[in-house]
């Protein structure tokens, strides 16, 4: 999944979108969310399929917090001789803000923080050797947030996790409030 195709998704949802009558918007939401996970540095760069699920729970419409588990893919690389796999999984909380424009549309910025494991594996000449890390960073980003229904929104996203790697998630969210 690349850029282009996370706009079109975002405008298709704005188009489908439709204005309903404004609704006290507190309360808890389960989402998921598929998208690209991309880490480079100054030797490394690739990108693989990501995937999310989250609960929340939105103060008001302008306020929520949610927690959740991501599971990053598997970006890989050859770096001369060296061939690299990096898979990163982990959990996070994060707060978010929302700035509603009308009763459809909201961008929101989020910040965070994330726990993540990560298993790297290095081949040459057929020789193999893995390890395992854990970390935790700061994650931050923000989206449009689209009102399909009452209950039902889709989310356009961008999240960055603050680490030594550069690692950027694009991706779409869809969430379910109670």
């Amino acid at each position: 999944m690349n850029r282009y195709k996370l706009g079109a998704a975002s405008l298709l949802a704005t188009l489908f979108a439709t204005a309903i009558a404004h609704a006290d918007d507190s309360g808890f939401y389960l989402g998921a969310a598929v998208g690209e996970a991309t880490k480079s540095n100054s030797v490394f760069d690739d990108s693989d399929t990501a995937f999310k699920l989250l609960a929340g729970y939105s103060f008001n419409q302008y306020f929520a917090a949610e927690a959740g588990f991501v599971d990053a893919g598997k970006q890989k690389d050859s770096i001369e001789a060296f061939h690299i796999e990096s898979a990163t999984n982990g959990t996070f909380v994060a707060a978010l803000a929302k700035l509603p424009i009308g009763k459809v549309v909201a961008p929101y910025v989020r910040v965070g923080y994330a726990y993540y494991e990560t298993r790297q594996t290095v081949e040459n000449g057929g020789v193999r050797s893995s390890e395992s890390s854990s970390g935790h960073d700061a994650i931050y980003g923000g989206g449009l947030e689209f009102r399909l229904a009452e209950h039902l929104r889709i989310r356009a996203e961008y999240e960055k996790v603050n680490s030594d790697l550069t690692f950027d998630n694009y991706s779409v969210v869809f969430t379910y409030r109670f």
